[in-house]
């Protein structure tokens, strides 16, 4: 059985049952009722005392430890008859009291690990059924104690949950097949500019050869890259970053715009005070396109103005995103 390749922190707490009695065949999403970082989260958990565990944390900026081994049952959610067959998941709140908002990276990472660990446990392989009471395979901590765990905000999401969920999980596997960046997968870099974070500014150097996806989440625009098939998803075996978007090429992915469905293409080009690039993320924000379904291009010998050349999608999202384009004075064409 084996642990998710989504996490970036681990340490595992000693207050757990080695190894749990029955396969996994639910999901548990607990709120930390705190916004609490992996490292905090982690050494609440690591305390005998306090015997309590989850099997992953996710803070508020979406990085996900693995603090009690799938393998095991962890002590969450007050039933040993649901934690003996749930995978639980702490997750961090942006907001104390109130409504305990989760923010939107928490989510957002909270899907990736639910599909994750869905793709990987046969009794998850056809998605999560929620309920609304403890009959489902997406439970929450209420239905076994009287708490407010996880929270008006994330407990009301559960539904959207399990339904984004279920979306890319049971999509056609073999377009996911093509499109999907994984966890191990190989990339063939050369002169690949090689960053420190996903944040970082400055390229600290570059890479060429073969190289290994880390880990399959994408922040920031970029992906985590390791030497070795044996560092994949161990934490301090990440090389650093590269653009998701080159990972996607060096790794062979078709690039939609190649392909001959006979849809549509536009070419976005830089306007005043805006990168072809962010119009691309805006057109992410609605929906319009997925991740690495475009081409950066120069549009100069000197290489230094590029636009982006988004590849067959539909005429309703193309007219969409020319509508987009227009109402921002952006240069739209095809």
């Amino acid at each position: 059985m084996s642990d998710s390749g989504l996490i970036t922190y681990s340490a595992i707490s000693p207050s757990c049952n080695r190894p749990r009695k029955y396969p996994i065949s639910k999901i548990t999403p607990h709120h930390m009722a705190g916004n609490l970082s992996l490292k905090q989260i982690a050494e609440i958990e690591g305390r005998p005392a306090r015997q309590m565990s989850s099997n992953y944390a996710i803070a508020s900026n979406g990085d996900i430890a693995l603090l009690c081994h799938e393998a095991d049952r962890s002590w969450c959610s007050s039933s040993p008859e649901n934690d003996h067959r749930a995978i639980t998941i702490e997750v961090a709140n942006d907001q104390i009291g109130g409504n305990w908002h989760v923010s939107d990276a928490a989510f957002e990472s909270l899907i990736a690990l639910c599909v994750d660990i869905c793709q990987r446990n046969p009794a998850l392989a056809s998605g999560l059924n929620y309920t609304g009471d403890a009959r489902g395979n997406l439970t929450k901590h209420s239905y076994f104690k009287n708490t407010a765990c996880p929270g008006p905000y994330l407990g009301s999401r559960f539904g959207d949950l399990a339904k984004e969920v279920n979306r890319r999980l049971l999509g056609n596997q073999q377009e996911q097949q093509e499109t999907e960046l994984r966890a191990g997968m190989a990339l063939h870099l050369t002169g690949t500019s090689l960053f420190a974070a996903s944040t970082s500014q400055i390229v600290a150097g570059t890479r060429a050869g073969t190289y290994y996806l880390w880990g399959s989440a994408i922040v920031n625009g970029r992906v985590r890259i390791t030497n070795s098939t044996a560092n994949v998803g161990k934490s301090g075996k990440v090389t650093g970053w590269i653009d998701a978007t080159v990972a996607r090429a060096a790794a062979g992915i078709k690039d939609q715009a190649d392909d001959n469905r006979g849809l549509y293409t536009l070419e976005i080009h830089d306007c005043p005070n805006r990168s072809a690039y962010t119009i691309y993320q805006s057109a992410l924000l609605y929906d319009l396109v997925q991740w690495g379904y475009y081409r950066a291009k120069y549009c100069d010998a000197a290489k230094t103005k590029q636009f982006i050349q988004i590849g067959q999608i539909s005429k309703g999202d193309a007219d969409a995103l020319r509508m987009v384009c227009n109402k921002l004075s952006v240069d739209v064409r095809g």
